[in-house]
């Protein structure tokens, strides 16, 4: 292989590419399966379809109509579509990302100097509804963004992702999590005030005589909601806001997303010619890994890659949790400084020209006349 090769350091896993926009090939892809390409009846159908109050029975109807979408795309464009409220290969990818490199980004710069609660801390929070929700999930995803939008600018949230799933009795609630340490009774408070906002509230206060549901429910990452200790934190978070929802209604829309802060965060690289890529090189030959894929220009080793970074490769350690710090704006990057220009001295001393000493007779010949004269040491040794 002729073009440079790159490594991208998970905390699972180790995948190898190699940039091949250095060869000389081109690839087209299918854009039968863009999504402005995805053109049938029944989609149209879906996208100006009436929502009324009794919304979750509703929903089983534009499923069937996405089923009837999904039939005729396979058949007249042999294109396979995902099922409804569900997330794709990409998606999948895509949110793992975010909430490795979140996880990684917040762990990685915290110092044992600085209080949690005023430094960044990673939470997990739960959104409910308290009572039969009578709203599209587009609607409810309102009042999840101005929530999110109040964490920001009030408490200073920086890095987050959400994930939308359906509970048991049908009604929508949010997986969230969060780089800052805010107290439960906050988010409680804050989350009851946009509920308000649909009559979620009045409905519940009809029921129980309060308006003060447990609409929430947050913890940290140190143990789970049975009180188990979370050995892997980052493993566990990835699966449970990756996971496939099996026996409940499809959510409509969007099911995850995160901030724009989030979005940028990325994985430590090395490509050929860096002073670690011979460490992760060394890591692969080990043998503590394992080849899961393996194609002409990707490959993709599986294990556990930060614990054994971790054990064996200090400087590598050091120089992946330095990449987080740099990320997060904790650290500068490192510049080369340079030095003030020094002309060294030369001590050969310069050779001047010597003049020949010319000797004058008395009574010289015309001969040597000639000769002095057209000589110009004659001149300036001789005239005064």
């Amino acid at each position: 292989m002729n073009a440079p090769c790159t490594f991208s350091l998970r905390n699972e896993g180790i995948s190898q590419y190699f940039d091949v926009s250095y060869l000389d090939f081109s690839r087209s892809g299918d854009k039968t399966a863009l999504k402005q390409n995805q053109t049938s009846k029944f989609i149209d159908r879906i996208r100006k379809f009436n929502y009324t109050k009794n919304f979750l029975n509703e929903v089983k109807q534009v499923n069937d109509l996405h089923l009837s979408h999904t039939n005729h795309m396979k058949d007249v464009y042999n294109v396979k579509i995902k099922p409804l409220g569900t997330l794709s290969r990409s998606q999948v990818k895509t949110c793992k990302k975010a909430c490795e490199t979140m996880i990684n980004t917040v762990i990685f710069s915290k110092s044992k100097d600085v209080d949690y609660k005023t430094s960044q801390y990673v939470t997990f929070v739960t959104l409910t509804l308290p009572s039969k929700q009578v709203h599209t999930d587009k609607q409810i995803k309102k009042l999840q963004t101005r929530y999110i939008e109040n964490l920001q600018k009030t408490y200073g949230v920086k890095y987050y992702v959400w994930k939308a799933e359906a509970q048991k009795n049908g009604n929508i609630h949010f997986h969230l999590l969060v780089d800052k340490w805010i107290h439960w009774t906050v988010h409680r408070k804050l989350w009851n005030k946009q509920l308000d906002r649909l009559g979620y509230l009045d409905s519940f206060q009809k029921l129980h005589g309060h308006r003060n549901p447990n609409t929430i429910d947050v913890h940290s990452l140190k143990t789970d909601k049975k009180g188990r200790k979370i050995t892997n934190p980052t493993k566990y978070i990835t699966k449970y806001m990756t996971k496939l929802e099996i026996g409940k209604r499809p959510i409509l829309g969007k099911l995850w997303g995160c901030s724009t802060e989030t979005k940028q965060l990325d994985y430590p690289k090395y490509c050929e010619g860096d002073g670690f890529f011979s460490h992760v090189v060394s890591l692969i030959n080990s043998g503590s890994l394992k080849l899961s894929i393996k194609d002409d220009f990707f490959s993709y080793f599986s294990g556990r890659v930060y614990n054994q970074v971790f054990k064996n490769y200090k400087h590598l350690w050091s120089d992946i949790k330095d990449f987080y710090k740099l990320q997060n704006g904790n650290i500068k990057p490192k510049t080369l400084q340079q030095k003030e220009f020094v002309r060294l001295k030369t001590f050969i001393p310069e050779e001047k020209p010597t003049i020949p000493k010319i000797e004058i007779l008395d009574k010289p010949t015309f001969e040597q006349v000639k000769i002095n004269y057209g000589n110009p040491a004659f001149w300036t040794n001789n005239v005064k």
